[in-house]
């Protein structure tokens, strides 16, 4: 049975002093329940900690508000989760939770904050960032926060309260492949962030121009707010007269920037940013009231790029199948930059059973006396499975065209054709009806019929480079 905690209990031994001025409250517990509670409370309560002269356990909290350390303290002895009614005190306990070491609490608090304060912990981007990313223990809190950052990046670096974000944060972001900019962009945020970080002047004011009146205090608090994030940038991939320009415009160290080669992060290599919230319009059918890179609601994650994971039709099916809506792209060594949004999943085959029966008069295996008892055997039917391509009906898919990038062509499914716009097929990459599709390895044809429009005068593509993603 679960002991009640409660205040005035005179056989207590612990005594936990919680908040700081104006707010402090002190506690009385057991350490029996705190020990069998908390692997914190297993080290902390330890002999060395003891006042000799009143032998109570005397621990201070400052850092934990009295109104939440009651909370916890209420849930150590009853075991009852705690659902508090704001995002606030939620994420309070939280963090609580992890310098308490309490690991059921840090789960059930994770999942009642994404389950009923999303929407306010991605309202509060840094601030939930900051959070997750000083603390090792809060993964799927952690996944949640950043999925939305990494489709919100230029909110995020577009935000007043982008002075905020923590240095430990930052470098989050920037170890990560999924941080979908141009190399170049994230260097120019990278900047700004740290001139943020020291500049009392409203940021979003800010221009290179300025950078002719600093001081030499300036540069030196730039360079030592930048200094842990320099070689986090990929600067094999910034054009190296540029980088030289940076550094010298801002007074910085060339040794601290690495420039050996490095992999690139998991941008698109075909898709800029301006092409990726076209497209993500076109799915919501804003043909003409286009998202642009800050509305863009849409984050594209690849399945396979051809010239690392392979260009064959088993590499595709392998990666890409039942992977909901995709998007296809090509880019051809004719010059087409072309490609696809599936707006179901890609297959290899679906499974159809055949009945099939014994043709007895066809053989002529079976004489004399034992003919009409074999006749009965084998006029029993039996049956057959087989792998077969199959079509998908939709109205949704579409395919494009950004060869011309001034002019993207748009094209959708037929409505009479609406039932062959998806063809599945083992022996067959992604194939758009008749119009793009994947024959063998880099060879693609297209003949204009399932759909709208035509994207290529070519009916016989050869894949450069190739990229399927998922919404």
């Amino acid at each position: 049975m679960n002991q009640m905690w409660s205040q005035s209990d005179s056989n207590s031994d612990v005594k936990i002093v919680a908040g700081s001025e104006p707010n402090i409250k002190e506690f009385s517990a057991h350490s029996s329940v705190l020990r069998s509670r908390s692997l914190y409370f297993q080290r902390a309560l330890s002999e060395r900690w003891k006042d000799k002269k009143h032998d109570i356990y005397i621990i201070t909290k400052p850092n934990i508000h009295p109104n939440i350390f009651m909370l916890i303290l209420d849930y150590i002895y009853t075991r009852k989760t705690i659902l508090p009614e704001s995002a606030e005190d939620s994420l309070s306990i939280l963090i609580a939770s992890d310098e308490l070491e309490l690991l059921d609490l840090i789960e059930c608090s994770q999942k009642h904050l994404i389950k009923k304060f999303s929407s306010w912990l991605l309202s509060n981007l840094v601030m939930s960032l900051n959070v997750v990313c000083r603390h090792n223990h809060f993964h799927e809190l952690y996944d949640h926060v950043l999925k939305f950052t990494f489709r919100n990046l230029y909110s995020l670096f577009n935000s007043s309260d982008l002075p905020l974000l923590d240095e430990v944060a930052m470098i989050c972001l920037l170890e990560s492949d999924e941080l979908e900019l141009e190399e170049i962009e994230i260097w120019n945020y990278l900047i700004k962030w740290s001139i943020s970080k020291f500049l009392d002047d409203d940021i979003t004011n800010w221009s290179d121009e300025s950078v002719s009146r600093w001081s030499d205090e300036h540069f030196v608090a730039l360079k030592e707010t930048i200094s842990r994030c320099i070689p986090l940038i990929r600067y094999y991939h910034i054009p190296k007269n540029y980088i030289n320009k940076q550094i010298k415009r801002y007074k910085l160290n060339s040794n601290a920037f690495i420039k050996t080669k490095t992999p690139p992060r998991r941008r698109s290599r075909l898709m800029t940013n301006e092409n990726k919230a076209i497209i993500s319009s076109w799915i919501d059918k804003k043909d003409n009231d286009y998202y642009t890179c800050m509305t863009d609601p849409y984050k594209f994650k690849l399945l396979l790029r051809g010239s690392r994971d392979g260009f064959d039709v088993n590499t595709f099916h392998r990666l890409c199948d039942f992977q909901g809506p995709t998007i296809v792209i090509i880019k051809t060594v004719q010059g087409d930059l072309v490609g696809g949004y599936n707006s179901v999943n890609w297959d290899s085959f679906r499974k159809n059973i055949y009945k099939s029966q014994y043709d007895f008069n066809r053989s002529n295996v079976f004489t004399g006396d034992d003919e009409e008892i074999l006749k009965d055997i084998f006029l029993i039917p039996y049956y057959t499975l087989k792998k077969e391509s199959y079509f998908r009906t939709t109205l949704n898919s579409f395919i494009f065209s950004f060869t011309d990038q001034s002019n993207p062509v748009l094209s959708r499914v037929k409505a009479e054709r609406k039932n062959v716009a998806i063809r599945n097929d083992e022996q067959r990459g992604p194939s758009f009806g008749t119009d793009l599709c994947m024959e063998n390895s880099t060879r693609w044809t297209s003949y204009w019929g399932t759909y709208e429009h035509e994207i290529t005068k070519s009916n016989h593509l050869i894949a450069e480079e190739f990229e399927p993603k998922y919404l």
